[in-house]
Parts: C-alpha cells; structure tokens; sequence
C-alpha cells in the first residue's frame, strides 16, 4: 500500500469535525503509555528478581490492592463528575509515582520488600488508568465512531508504548533506573492536559455533561449478574488473563535463565515492549479499523484466541528462548492491537455505569482475579503435576514448559469459543437496544 493510499484512506476514516478529538484523543493515550512503558521494564525485573516461583505471591497481593481500591473508585465515580474524577484519580496515581521514587532514594534500590511494593504498584496502576482511558473514550465517540476510530486512537498508545520502551532503554544507564520514575511522571501530566481538551467532547449525557453518574460504589460488581453478555465478557477476560500469564511465567523462566545480570534483563524487557508495540500499532492502524467494518464481531473476537492456539502448538514443538520471546510478543501485540480495540467498542452502546462501574471492575478486579488464579492454582498446580508425571515416570520430558504449552493450547480453543458467544450476545444486546429505541420514539 502506498504513502498515497494510506493518506487517502484515513482522510475517508476520519470527518472533518472528528478530527479535534482524534487528535486529542491520541495524544491523550500517547501520552498515557509512554509513562507506562517506562514503568514497566522496571516491574518485570522486580518480577524476575523475585523469581518467577513468587508470581503467585505478586499477583494475590495485587489482587487484594485492587478489592480495597475497587468501593474507593466506585465512590469517587458515583460522587463527582466526570470532569472531576478523571484528573483526580490520575492525579493520584502521579503522586504515588513521586512517593515511590522518594522511597527508593530513602531505602535504597536492594530492598525486596519496597521492590515488591512497586510490582504490585505498577500493576494496579496499568490497569485502572487504561481502564478509565476506554471508558472516557465510550463516551466520546458512537458504535459508529468507534467502528472507524478506535483503531487509530489504540494506535496511540503503541506509539507511546514504542516510546517508553525506548526512551527506558536509551536513558537507563544515563540517569539511573529510579530516576526514570521522573520522566513518567512528567507524561503523566501531560496525559491531564490533554483529559482536559478531550472531555468537552464526551456525549453521555446531554443534559447535564457534568453530572456525576451516582449509583451504588460497588454496582459494577452487581452489575455482572444482570446480563449473559457481561458474565461472558468476564469468562473472556480471565482466559485472556490466563493465556497471557501462561507466556508471562516462560518468559520469566527463560529470562531468568539466560540473561543473568538486571541490566541485560532490563534492556531485553525494554525491546521486548518495543517489538510489541510495532506490531499492535500495525495492527490498530490497519487491521483492526478494517476488521471492524467488514466483519461481524464475533469473527474478530475470535481471530486472536485463534493465533494463541498456533503459538502454543509451535511453541509445544519447539520449546526454545526465540520462541518464547515470539510468542509473548505475538500475545502482547495480538492482544492489545486485535482483542482490545473491538472489546472496547462493545461498551459504546452500553449505559454509561456499564462504562465506567462495570468496565473498571472487569479491568481491575475480574482482570486481577485472572492473574490470581492463574498464578496462585493453574500454575502452582501445573508445576506440581509436573513434578508429579517426572517423579512417576523418571521422563524429563514432562517439563513444566511442556505442561504449560498443553495447557494453553487447550484453554485458547475453550477461550475461542467463548469469544465466538460474546459477539453473538453483543449483536443480539444491540438489536435489543435499537428496537427499544425505536419504540419509545414512536
């Protein structure tokens, strides 16, 4: 495709009075993700650190964080607006980024407890500021919108993910790992900024923009129980999780294995997360906007569990570092370039405290409760089984790596299906929708 083609074919994406929010809209998760992905490198060599035996240990504990945030957030959003809350809750987490770089200048980059502390930090962080980023844009933008631009505001945060990563890997050993928390917290202001040229566009309430949603704290978790198709996108974001945590714990074994010193870890993790967000930006670019229009949603849901049942099958026959280090990119990439996007769209049609209630608990608690089980009993239990078939047998081939891949080839074909039912609940929810629509016009 050429540079002509390419131009031509966004400017027929994009109306000429959507073009200040897109914008806006970008830069917003642009400027969101380079904060991140400067983060991030530092979490996964606190994990690597920790060792991958202690994922378990992490992920319980950022889960217990994430059940004692979840009524705090519930009441923040059920109280003021969004005007309010949206800067107030990354103001917050801006803060914490100064308190943690404060600490480890006081306490010193050896302790493993204040190491731990900021793994689970981290790992809140990601998921509540991307969750009430999605969330924003559901208001912003119509299912028709959404159709056309998610990919390209997506697109954003993989510009800012490639960013982060090398901005990490270039400054790392000219101001220090810690220092690094600087930079990100000079992205996250500017992410505020921007909040606050993208709010005058959302559109949830058109009687009052600034009123707050109300509600009950925790009504995003009663609101699972209300609908087939929540519970089902809930089941589809655990095995999201659990694939995601089966490449996340080879990873850690294989990283630990051949890159011995923190350094070379955090260059590697640092290209890791550059590669992905090449290739999720290829695929929020163009993929998934074509997808979007040209293919009924249960068939784009089902793409990327597809692609996890390949990479287990080539990983499963060869088990070796480039695999892996493949895979987890395919699965990174896969998962915020081709699931995310057209997941989030699903959220356009749906009630504002679906949005913001259900949504954030789906992103933080449900989402961390994938990482819990997954680490806490799938792979404890994995391992065990493993040991077990070696002490039963004296074959080393029954290798927790091999465990793993079995496994994770037969969760993704359960994970397809599963994906294949929510695209057929959300096309049934949205008929539903529009016929009530309808009839209360007439």
């Amino acid at each position: 495709m050429s540079i002509n083609n390419i131009t031509a074919y966004f400017k027929s994406q994009v109306k000429s009075n959507e073009w200040k929010p897109l914008i806006w809209s970008f830069l917003y998760f642009y400027f969101l993700l380079t904060g991140y992905f400067i983060l991030r490198p530092i979490r996964e060599v606190m994990g690597v650190t920790a060792g991958p035996e202690n994922y378990d240990m992490l992920f319980s504990s950022t889960f217990i964080v994430m059940l004692l945030i979840q009524p705090i957030y519930g009441k923040i959003v059920s109280k003021y607006s969004r005007k309010q809350f949206i800067p107030l809750i990354y103001g917050f987490f801006g803060i914490l980024i100064l308190v943690m770089w404060g600490l480890f200048h006081l306490i010193g980059t050896e302790s493993v407890a204040l190491a731990r502390v900021f793994f689970v930090f981290v790992s809140v962080y990601n998921v509540f500021i991307v969750s009430v980023f999605w969330s924003f844009m559901s208001d912003v933008y119509t299912k028709k919108q959404g159709k056309r631009l998610f990919g390209v505001i997506a697109a954003g945060g993989s510009t800012g993910g490639i960013t982060g990563g090398v901005i990490a890997a270039t400054l790392v050993y000219r101001i220090g790992t810690i220092n690094l928390l600087l930079i990100s917290f000079g992205f996250l202001i500017l992410c505020i900024f921007a909040v606050y040229k993208v709010r005058q566009y959302a559109n949830d309430s058109t009687e009052n923009k600034e009123a707050p949603i109300g509600g009950s704290p925790i009504e995003g978790m009663k609101l699972i129980f209300s609908s087939k198709l929540l519970q089902q996108i809930a089941l589809m974001t655990v095995m999201s999780v659990l694939i995601g945590g089966i490449f996340y714990t080879l990873q850690g074994y294989f990283v630990k294995e051949y890159y011995p010193d923190r350094e070379s870890r955090t260059a590697v993790f640092a290209n890791i997360n550059t590669i992905t967000n090449m290739f999720t930006l290829f695929f929020q670019m163009i993929l998934t906007p074509l997808f979007l229009q040209k293919f009924k949603i249960h068939k784009i849901l089902g793409i990327y569990p597809t692609m996890m049942i390949f990479a287990f099958i080539l990983f499963g026959f060869f088990p070796v570092l480039q695999v892996v280090l493949g895979g987890i990119i395919v699965q990174r990439s896969g998962a915020y370039g081709i699931m995310k996007p057209p997941t989030d769209w699903l959220f356009t049609g749906l009630s504002k405290k679906i949005k913001y209630k259900f949504k954030n608990f789906l992103d933080t608690v449900i989402y961390r409760a994938g990482d819990v089980f997954t680490q806490l009993f799938f792979i404890n239990s994995a391992v065990w089984f493993s040991s077990y078939l070696i002490k039963q047998t004296g074959n080393g081939i029954y290798d927790i790596k091999l465990i793993l891949a079995i496994s994770g080839f037969i969760f993704s074909i359960i994970w397809l299906i599963n994906a294949i039912k929510v695209g057929k609940l959300a096309h049934q929810t949205f008929d539903k929708i529009k016929q009530e629509e309808s009839t209360s016009e007439t």
